[in-house]
């Protein structure tokens, strides 16, 4: 088990010395996406034959004239279908050189409390749509999904996100975004929710999508988790309003470290983040606290560009918030 000092992800130096040019970066993506050989993404026939093509030539705005990068191509040897490593991608409407893509994964993975897409487009030297579209395109490549359940001794709390405290009327949760999370002592791993509303439906449906019956809660004293012994779970409290932290085994403090890493991120890297876009940023901070130990959390994240589909502009600029499953109205609650 390494050490707390100890790098994980490789440093920009071996990155860029691994990736100087767009040949050997194609050659990783194709060794990811396809790790038994180049299959044919319409027909799925696994002879393919490869080929490169010339840039193409433009004239910018300045009048000088400019050779865009050679594209490294396949072609089925069945249907004839012509496509790259990056067809079907999130990188697929990419105009980046790939070794900035991976340069950018690199600092991503490396930077444990987030990379604002303002110091992405000081360090990769463009512009800040490129950059912000950039971090949320490697972002979705980290969103975790699937898994087991939790089954062992787990931590449950909730945390408030953003907005504005007023000391006078103690409204903070009222004025922030919740945000609800379960750690698994034994693993060490989180699950994080930006949830609609703070209350028993949205966080009993998040609790069972993620922890298995049986399961021993440690939470504190918030009338969210009196149904859990009901419903099968064993259950232990912490009354932090009588300022009891720990008693024995029974903390919430594994959990409270993870929303001091979140919050510390988003006050100290990004300032704000808006309420359309939490969720990426829980799933960055979630997937970054489980692969903390994962010596190949920079392949993972690759892996998860190229065979995840593609993340629209349009679509992540959209003004309207798509509802999700945990939007429906709460009916007749079963606690």
């Amino acid at each position: 088990m390494p050490g707390k000092t100890h790098r994980i992800g490789p440093s920009l130096i071996d990155t860029a010395k691994a990736f100087a040019n767009e040949k050997a970066c194609h050659e990783y993506l194709e060794a990811a996406r396809w790790p038994k050989g180049v299959h044919c993404l319409k027909c799925d026939h696994g002879t393919v034959s490869k080929f490169t093509t010339k840039g193409k030539i433009r004239t910018g705005k300045d009048g000088q004239v400019k050779q865009g990068p050679d594209r490294y191509m396949y072609q089925c040897l069945k249907c004839k279908y012509q496509f790259q490593t990056t067809t079907e991608t999130i990188f697929s409407d990419t105009h980046l050189p790939l070794s900035k893509w991976l340069l950018a994964v690199a600092i991503m993975c490396n930077a444990k409390k987030g990379v604002s897409a303002k110091q992405m487009e000081r360090d990769m030297g463009i512009s800040y749509k490129t950059s912000w579209y950039l971090n949320h395109r490697i972002r979705k490549a980290m969103e975790e999904t699937g898994g087991q359940l939790f089954k062992g001794t787990v931590e449950a709390d909730e945390t408030y996100v953003g907005g504005k405290y007023d000391r006078r009327r103690k409204r903070a949760k009222y004025d922030k975004e919740p945000v609800f999370g379960v750690k698994d002592r034994e693993s060490g791993k989180v699950q994080v929710r930006h949830i609609p509303e703070a209350n028993r439906y949205h966080i009993h449906n998040v609790i069972d999508s993620t922890v298995a019956k049986g399961a021993q809660f440690m939470t504190d004293e918030s009338p969210f988790y009196k149904s859990l012994a009901r419903k099968g779970f064993g259950h232990e409290i912490v009354c932090h309003s009588d300022k009891e932290w720990v008693r024995g085994d029974c903390h919430t403090q594994g959990i409270d470290s993870f929303w001091g890493l979140l919050k510390r991120g988003i006050i100290g890297s990004f300032h704000q983040v808006s309420i359309k876009h939490l969720h990426r940023y829980c799933g960055e901070f979630q997937f970054r606290f489980n692969s903390r130990q994962n010596r190949a959390v920079f392949a993972a994240v690759v892996t998860g560009l190229v065979i995840k589909g593609a993340l629209r502009y349009k679509a992540l600029t959209a003004s309207e918030i798509q509802p999700s499953p945990s939007d429906e109205p709460m009916g007749d609650l079963p606690f």
